[in-house]
């Protein structure tokens, strides 16, 4: 019997491995020739705005560790535009049941919860754009469960992490 439980277990914790972020790029595209970048976004008013700041800061921190210089808009060689998008779902239930019999006994154990799990969903783009011919040419995206919060600095690190897995594979300056 215990040979059975053991693939499932393994099975189940591979389902809950870190999530890599989806990257694609134009390869044809001379990533080599930038040198400064700009953040380009629209400020939101709603209570997502300080979000977006943390993004931003967490963006522009990973590019300057990369060797590459934020610059204004209109002097940067490439800009980063990013869209966060929050896929709300409906908490779902969990159950476990488990039972033995024969002809003339049987034995049985049922475990249930009405207790909802969130499947909240929040995933994140980042492309890189071209200003001169408004062509994206590279691209990454990641999608994670939503995490609850204590604390701003906790918030601002999830970002941090975040966005740096997410531009891990871009290259060095």
């Amino acid at each position: 019997m215990f040979k059975y439980i053991l693939p499932l277990l393994l099975i189940l914790f591979a389902g809950c491995s870190a999530k890599k972020a989806d990257i694609d790029f134009d390869p044809s595209f001379n990533i080599a020739a930038l040198s400064t970048f700009a953040v380009v976004y629209t400020k939101a008013e709603d209570s997502g705005a300080l979000n977006d700041e943390r993004i931003v800061e967490a963006i522009t921190n990973e590019m300057q560790a990369k060797g590459y210089v934020s610059t204004p808009e209109h002097e940067a060689d490439f800009h980063i535009i990013f869209q966060s998008i929050i896929r709300e779902d409906v908490p779902s239930n969990v159950g476990l049941g488990f039972g033995l019999g024969t002809f003339s006994s049987g034995l049985g154990l049922s475990l249930g919860t009405a207790r909802g799990f969130s499947n909240d969903k929040g995933t994140l783009f980042i492309n890189m754009l071209d200003p001169a011919t408004q062509k994206i040419f590279w691209y990454a995206k990641l999608t994670k469960n939503i995490e609850s919060f204590e604390t701003p600095q906790e918030r601002a690190e999830y970002f941090n992490e975040t966005v740096s897995a997410m531009l891990k594979e871009f290259p060095q300056k």
